[in-house]
């Protein structure tokens, strides 16, 4: 089998394997997703598009892909292809053209709008949080803060040659390839966080699917084991049961000698509940029983065949340029077909073993505690304290002070966003603002239900960088599984009327209670009508509290961004 080999270009490592297909080449770089923070999310990938455009009308085939955690740019053609290409795309690099901001800012929200959302999207914020490897859930809110400077200061950061491993699939560095980029560091992997106090968990999903991830130890064994989790899972869902449609299991590394294997099944509303009781049938066997010889030569004759495809080499260069990247040793395509053929029954039980005590699992409505899986945390356990707003109408009680924002429901369930824990605040044309903590709770107020509260009261005390102006009303949290849990609490589940329509009622009310009282004090003073002085007083009051919530809801009007 064709052995790869490692050389440099212009201080960058450089992967190079033959390919029986089209010559082709990749410059990766070591940052995506995972680096951001919600309050900046978008902005590695704005710079992939910025970086891209200036080479939008070449002939030749192009992309670029923003992960999870790497940025790829991609070319593929014929020597002069690959050379103009890391030519300009470097160059680009070097000088983002950052008078397309707002230009490519519409273009990417426009993508992420026709993208939609996978069902299984949701299981990074369940076990990460808004932050970290659970910023993949979350829309790209950051888009609409980010400045000229925040993207010259992330290409600075990340887009240099020590960030970046390039792989060329042919038989060698074309002639006169140069990259152009500056001198940097390396930028490690990030530290994994959790939002899950136990494990197995499990947390309901908006639709009839099951799905779940575990995080295991990386190895040859755990891709034998996801390979098992597959055949399993299509035998007795699809093939045995005929519930499901899809099954599909995967295997990814995450770069710090860690790997998330997941898997998925498609149901219908009036299957779901055999699809996971299936599913978890699969698990517990998978788990409590090891796997016979005759099962586990099936399943790593499956994943040697993977690796012994005519381009495996090549195949592989991206795999071994993140290996590269992070810092792990390099492998072959022959050392991993002959570690897979050297997995035992004992090895993969272990993984299985991992698999359940990592297991997060995403249920159809109604759970899976049944089943011995703990229901991830949906409430947060206390509130901030301080001043106390009740709505006018139904809804949360509020709760403000400078250690954050908590929402109490009519049951008593708690929703709080701590300061020092937000991960980004958006303020909303409205006056409506939405927090969002690094455990992925969310708390939504609306000032315009409160006669005591108005959108400076928490923007003044938000951290910097944190407020993100929204050019529009995103979606309401409790309905969009990209941004919020369906089943954590919100601040807001019930819509006002327009602000403006409450400010000219409360004008109104105080104009005719007001003038109501000033004319009978008149007729008294003019002995026309009669003297009723607890009457009178009575209707001074009411003037005078509607006319008090007149100029609050006015003065809030006027402090909205």
């Amino acid at each position: 089998m064709p052995a790869m080999i490692r050389t440099e270009v212009d201080g960058v490592p450089t992967l190079v394997a033959p390919t029986v297909g089209p010559r082709r080449a990749g410059l990766v770089f070591r940052v995506g997703q995972a680096d951001e923070t919600l309050a900046r999310r978008g902005i590695t990938h704005l710079v992939e598009h910025l970086a891209l455009h200036p080479i939008g009308g070449s002939a030749y085939h192009h992309n670029g892909s923003t992960g999870l955690t790497t940025t790829t740019f991609y070319v593929q053609g014929d020597d002069a292809d690959l050379v103009d290409f890391l030519d300009r795309v470097t160059r680009s690099l070097t000088e983002p053209d950052t008078g397309r901001l707002a230009t490519e800012r519409d273009v990417l929200r426009t993508e992420e709008h026709s993208r939609g959302n996978g069902p299984t999207r949701d299981l990074p914020l369940w076990r990460y949080g808004a932050r970290g490897y659970g910023l993949v859930s979350y829309p790209e809110w950051g888009l609409h803060a980010i400045t000229p400077d925040d993207v010259r200061d992330w290409v600075a950061a990340h887009f240099t040659r020590d960030n970046a491993v390039l792989w060329i699939a042919g038989d060698g560095v074309p002639a006169g390839l140069r990259l152009h980029l500056p001198p940097g560091r390396r930028t490690p992997v990030p530290a994994p966080t959790s939002t899950l106090p136990v494990a197995p968990a499990f947390f309901a999903g908006a639709g009839p699917h099951t799905a779940l991830d575990a995080v295991v130890p990386e190895s040859p064994a755990a891709l034998v084991c996801a390979h098992l989790l597959q055949r399993r899972l299509h035998k007795a869902l699809r093939l045995d049961g005929g519930l499901s449609y899809t099954t599909a299991v995967e295997y990814a590394e995450r770069g710090d000698g860690q790997a998330v294997i997941s898997a998925y099944a498609d149901a219908l509303p009036d299957k779901q509940g055999a699809v996971l009781g299936g599913f978890v049938d699969v698990l517990g066997a998978l788990f409590a029983v090891p796997v016979t010889d005759a099962e586990l030569a099936t399943a790593v004759s499956t994943a040697v065949r993977e690796a012994s495809l005519p381009d495996a080499a090549a195949n592989e260069l991206p795999t071994q340029a993140f290996r590269l990247l992070t810092g792990r040793p390099l492998g072959s395509a022959g050392s991993e077909v002959a570690d897979l053929g050297a997995v035992t029954a004992g090895e993969a039980h272990a993984v299985a073993q991992a698999v359940r005590a990592t297991a997060l699992l995403m249920t159809p409505p109604g759970g899976a505690q049944w089943a011995g899986y703990a229901p991830a945390p949906t409430t947060s356990d206390a509130t901030v304290g301080g001043r106390v707003h009740v709505p006018t109408g139904g809804g949360p009680r509020i709760h403000v002070s400078d250690a954050g924002v908590s929402a109490v429901d009519a049951e008593g369930k708690i929703a709080t966003v701590r300061f020092a824990d937000c991960a980004v605040v958006l303020a909303n044309p409205d006056g409506s603002r939405v927090l969002v903590g690094h455990d992925g709770m969310v708390v939504v107020v609306e000032p315009a239900r409160y006669g005591d509260l108005y959108a400076g009261m928490i923007d003044r005390r938000v951290p910097a960088g944190l407020l993100v102006p929204m050019p529009g009303r995103p979606p309401s949290p409790d309905s969009t599984p990209a941004a919020t849990p369906a089943s954590r609490p919100a601040g807001r589940l019930w819509r006002p009327a327009p602000a403006w329509l409450r400010v000219a009622a409360l004008g109104l009310v105080t104009l005719v209670v007001g003038g109501a009282a000033l004319a009978y004090t008149v007729a008294m003073i003019a002995g026309v009508a009669q003297v009723r002085v607890l009457g009178l007083l009575g209707g001074w009051l009411v003037a005078g509290w509607v006319g008090r919530a007149f100029l609050r809801a006015w003065s809030a009007e006027r402090v909205r961004p």
